[in-house]
């Protein structure tokens, strides 16, 4: 009998922190954007552009969402989610507006 009531409690503690989780990776008005992690090599150039595109990207007061960037050889790929679909062009022209950007990519970007 113990260990059944142990067991119901970490069950309950799971589905609480699944829940708190869950309600933190949806909130509306956060912004997350990172470099990909996915990608192999990039040169110094690509690394440059990819810290700088989500510095700009970051300080835009008006995007809610999560972004990964990807650059090779100036052509950027975004992907990840945002809130609301205006918000992906917005990001495609933040991401415009530097000269160092040859192509955007932003197929595996959702909403």
């Amino acid at each position: 009998m113990k260990l059944k009531k142990i067991g119901i409690a970490a069950a309950i503690a799971l589905l609480s922190s699944g829940i708190t989780f869950a309600n933190q990776s949806h909130d509306t008005n956060a912004l997350y954007v990172q470099a990909s992690s996915y990608i192999g090599p990039q040169s110094n150039e690509d690394q440059r552009l990819v810290s700088e595109l989500i510095k700009q990207i970051q300080t835009d007061g008006k995007l809610s969402g999560q972004l990964e960037l990807t650059s090779r050889n100036g052509s950027i790929a975004i992907s990840g989610r945002v809130d609301e679909v205006t918000m992906i062009y917005r990001v495609v022209e933040i991401v415009k507006r530097n000269s160092s950007v040859k192509n955007i990519d932003v197929r595996q970007l959702d909403t």
